[in-house]
């Protein structure tokens, strides 16, 4: 009997083991939040409206759910989709989740919606599929979203998931955001089973570059040793004794990049030993230094501090020091030269240029018809390349001028692109590109790879100092529709002669312009032309370009200014500011 017992408790022991299991399992397959664990997702700040929102696990509708206060530009809440999901990324054909939203501060309810984006394949194509809570009887509401056929999620290409919030009616009625509420979170395979799911996984945001906005390159950059993590309170200065390698790179044309963090994004520089007295570089009124949008980086180029300390950096003093209006960390100082970050318009793929080589040996193709075609006068060739000292350069071996290399030790070298401009090859090879020779070759002073080489015309996106943001200009049209906003005071007074208008876009095609449909002039389309520069997310237009549709006098310009594309569009934000 006893042994009876025993195999009966065993058995029973093991049902109820294998229901515990079942039910880790079960609850494995859906993010609840039931362990107020959310490490798996972030915000992501790829886009640019996208808001720093808090996030925090919260007590709603009988369970857990993760909160999502936006400061009133839209939250992109991203997931790493892999690292949940695993070997069975391919098989996700549907995402669930429930969706609710706060009510107004005058306790009623107020409809929202947003985009579940996904970003497949090996090229991380966007797609977004709309949801909505439009009734308060559906809220919360559990909305299944399905891939389209041709949306698959690839391994190892950094394919995600993203919720966002981008019609707020509350905030649309009183210009305060309502929180929203997201749960019950599962990824469906094609049968809708809910795959299992890995809830230690880690977000990590996209490498989106560093933020270049309003900013300069820097070439032939010098870093400054022993900057990393100087510390100080608000208005407080700390730094170091500038060595020699430093002093040297302080020439004309040069700018001194920090890269920090400050609790209200300032930050400029001190030379307090100099002969003219204990100075501030940049901020504070003189001169104020470039920054980005995110904060994280300023320029102050050397002309401010000539304006400061005089012409002879040998009265400059030994020292260089940092501050902010408040509390700030320096993770890096540095000083190079000037130059404008290049954009190609039009640009042109030579195909199949993937080509290695030792160093001083040359490696290439033919060129063909469209290359050749492309190649005019302020084309440039681009080659996105590595080696192992950073040098690249192009070499025509056929032209009839003869073996010949071009840039050698001139190309401007940008990150990990050369450029080589049209007006360089002619110099060593003539005007008549018939007498170059059929072949294009690359070559560097050591081991190099290159990736791909473009030819296009060359525009440049200037470095901004103190802009100024055109308050409220976040506006949408279709192709060759404009919308845009009456100028406000301060808009028009930073309109001066070297001041850029600077437009953080999007459109179907890449082209962003600006109209001035009341000016005495006619009504005026700027940039248009090809004259503009513009990145797909950066345009900039300058006051001398307004100057020459609109006039030199301001007073004529008319009191709008519209953005417009040939394609679909959206601007986030457009600045005026000057140039450097």
């Amino acid at each position: 009997m006893k042994k009876v017992f025993s195999w009966l408790l065993i058995a029973v022991l093991a049902i109820g083991m294998c229901a515990v299991a079942s039910a880790e399992a079960a609850a494995s397959d859906k993010i609840d939040f039931a362990d107020g664990a959310y490490g798996f997702l972030g915000l992501s700040t790829a886009k640019g409206n996208a808001d720093a929102s808090e996030l925090s696990v919260v007590d709603y509708n009988g369970g857990k759910a993760l909160k999502i206060v936006s400061q009133g530009k839209v939250p992109y809440v991203a997931f790493n989709l892999e690292g949940l999901v695993g070997d069975k990324i391919a098989d996700v054909r549907a995402i669930s989740a429930t969706f609710g939203v706060d009510l107004g501060a005058d306790g009623k309810f107020y409809a929202v919606s947003g985009e579940v984006y996904t970003y497949t394949g090996a090229d991380n194509n966007e797609a977004k599929h709309g949801w909505s809570v439009y009734l308060a009887k559906k809220n919360p509401r559990t909305i299944v979203t399905k891939l389209d056929d041709g949306e698959a999620f690839v391994a190892g290409a950094g394919n995600t998931v993203v919720f966002s919030k981008e019609t707020d009616n509350y905030q649309t009625a009183s210009g305060a955001p309502v929180a929203w509420y997201l749960t019950d979170i599962q990824f469906l395979d094609a049968e809708g089973n809910a795959l299992a799911l890995d809830l230690s996984a880690t977000y990590q945001a996209a490498e989106t570059g560093r933020d270049m906005s309003n900013l300069v390159a820097l070439t032939n950059a010098v870093e400054f040793p022993g900057f990393s993590g100087i510390s100080a309170g608000g208005w407080a200065q700390d730094g170091l004794e500038m060595p020699q390698e430093i002093i040297d790179a302080l020439v004309p044309g040069s700018v001194v990049e920090v890269e920090f963090e400050s609790a209200d994004g300032t930050m400029w520089i001190v030379l307090p030993d100099a002969a003219a007295g204990w100075m501030r570089v940049g901020g504070c009124g003189n001169d104020v230094d470039a920054v980005n949008n995110s904060h994280n980086i300023a320029q102050i180029p050397y002309e401010m501090i000539v304006k400061f300390c005089g012409e002879d950096k040998a009265t400059w003093g030994a020292r260089m020091q940092c501050e902010a209006q408040t509390d700030w960390t320096v993770y890096a100082v540095r000083v190079g030269q000037r130059a404008h970050r290049i954009v190609l318009k039009n640009a042109v793929e030579f195909p199949g240029f993937a080509k290695s080589a030792s160093a001083w040996a040359q490696d290439g193709l033919e060129m063909p018809q469209e290359i050749i075609d492309a190649l005019v006068p302020g084309s440039v060739v681009e080659v996105n390349f590595e080696s192992a000292d950073g040098s690249m350069w192009i070499v025509l071996p056929d032209a009839a001028a003869g073996w010949s290399r071009v840039a050698q030790g001139e190309a401007t070298i940008i990150g990990d692109k050369a450029y080589i401009t049209y007006e360089q090859i002619v110099a060593v090879c003539g005007e008549d590109k018939a007498t170059w020779g059929a072949r294009m070759q690359c070559e560097a002073a050591s081991d190099w790879s290159v990736y791909s080489v473009r030819v296009g015309q060359k525009g440049e996106l200037m470095g901004v100092v103190n802009p100024v943001a055109f308050a409220g200009f976040d506006k949408s049209g279709s192709a060759w529709g404009q919308d845009g906003l009456e100028m406000p005071q301060e808009i028009i007074d930073a309109l001066v002669p070297g001041a850029v208008v600077t437009i953080s876009y999007e459109s179907a095609d890449g082209t962003m312009w600006i109209v001035m449909p009341d000016s005495a002039a006619g009504w005026m389309r700027v940039g248009n032309d090809g004259a503009d520069v513009a990145t797909g997310s950066v345009a900039q237009i300058t006051y001398e370009q307004i100057a020459a549709a609109c006039g030199e006098d301001k007073a004529t310009w008319g009191a709008r200014m519209q953005c417009e594309a040939a394609s679909d569009w959206h601007v986030y934000s457009v600045t005026v500011g000057q140039g450097f």
